[in-house]
């Protein structure tokens, strides 16, 4: 046998398994990495999303609120945490038809709660509905003239109705967390300008 074989040597088969093995571990990482990312990203995405549509569906109610100097039930009151109002909105199953609902925004043990109701004296023939959970925080302020106020009651404390009014802009911020409480808090705001003032 004086010519040699054709193959590897055990030594040559050992360092190209090693390469392999690195290399495959290099790929592994890559992967996870990227997958860690993907995951991020669609958590973020989630979060903002929810909280637009919470934001949007507030918008929507709190542009449709008025008051009037005529009746007392029709009011817009609020501070910081707690907003109560009367808006015209869309009655269920039905197209096209409006009522007034008395409505109500307040944020309970990280969840945001909408508090509806049909008589406008209170919220009896109503219902509550949580409209967003993992809400760390619900700020409103309300826009007066020059400048950004905690507190807003359209009947301004007197018992005549004369002075009654809605602020010009309401601000809502909030702020959410994913699931997991991977992410950092996302923090948005909206201002919605009302239409009309009382």
């Amino acid at each position: 046998m004086s010519e040699k074989e054709g193959g590897f040597t055990l030594v040559e088969i050992i360092v190209s398994c090693a390469i392999v093995v690195i290399l495959m571990g290099a790929l592994y990482r890559v992967f996870l990495g990227s997958s860690s990312a993907w995951q991020k990203g669609e958590s973020r995405t989630r979060m903002y999303q929810n909280a637009r549509i919470i934001l949007d569906l507030m918008s929507r109610e709190i542009k449709a609120s008025f008051i009037s100097r005529g009746d007392p039930h029709l009011i817009f009151k609020g501070n910081e945490s707690l907003l109560t109002f009367v808006s015209a909105s869309n009655t269920p199953n039905t197209t096209g038809e409006y009522d007034l609902r008395k409505i109500e925004y307040s944020l309970s043990q990280e969840r945001l709660r909408r508090r509806i109701g049909t008589h406008l004296d209170s919220f009896s023939g109503g219902a509550t509905a949580m409209i967003g959970e993992r809400v760390l925080n619900l700020t409103f302020s309300y826009w007066d003239q020059d400048q950004w106020q905690g507190f807003w009651d359209s009947t301004r404390g007197t018992p005549d109705n004369a002075d009654d009014s809605l602020p010009e802009a309401v601000k809502i911020t909030i702020s959410t967390q994913d699931e997991k409480a991977h992410e950092p808090p996302l923090i948005l705001s909206t201002v919605v300008y009302l239409p009309l003032r009382g």
